[in-house]
């Protein structure tokens, strides 16, 4: 009887300390989490945030181009597939990049079932992105 009352209180104060102690952790978490990404993003090129973009954008374009323009799905796989080639990633990078191109795609077919007037607008945009994202990244970056 006695050490299960003890184990009661022991488990209360336990609990006590968990309470207390995880806003603790969550700003401990917080404030090493930035230092970590951006001690990543150092060694990372000048252009991954226009790559990362251009990504999404292909991802998007390869739902969205072939339901308003009757375009061949595979050549925008095709297009990403190339974009990899060319920039040889290490296997986080090709991960990162190739993530955000699957999510940009599940995210507009699950959006878009048939092309209306905002797919289309959409789409005009993703690819005048596009072509000025690859444009500026050939002006600035070309090896």
């Amino acid at each position: 009887m006695i050490g299960r009352a003890m184990t009661a209180s022991w488990n209360k104060k336990l609990q006590k300390v968990q309470i207390l102690a995880l806003p603790f952790i969550l700003m401990l978490f917080l404030c090493i989490s930035p230092t970590m990404i951006w001690a990543a993003d150092k060694n990372l090129p000048p252009y991954e945030t226009q790559l990362r973009r251009l990504s999404s954008i292909v991802g998007a374009l390869m739902h969205l181009d072939p339901l308003c323009n009757q375009s061949d799905p595979k050549s925008w796989h095709k297009t990403m597939t190339a974009i990899l080639k060319a920039e040889n990633p290490d296997d986080v990078r090709n991960r990162q990049l190739t993530d955000r191109f699957n999510q940009s795609y599940r995210t507009y077919s699950s959006t878009y079932e048939t092309c209306n007037n905002q797919a289309r607008k959409v789409t005009s945009l993703y690819r005048e992105e596009a072509t000025s994202i690859l444009t500026n990244l050939q002006l600035k970056h070309a090896r």
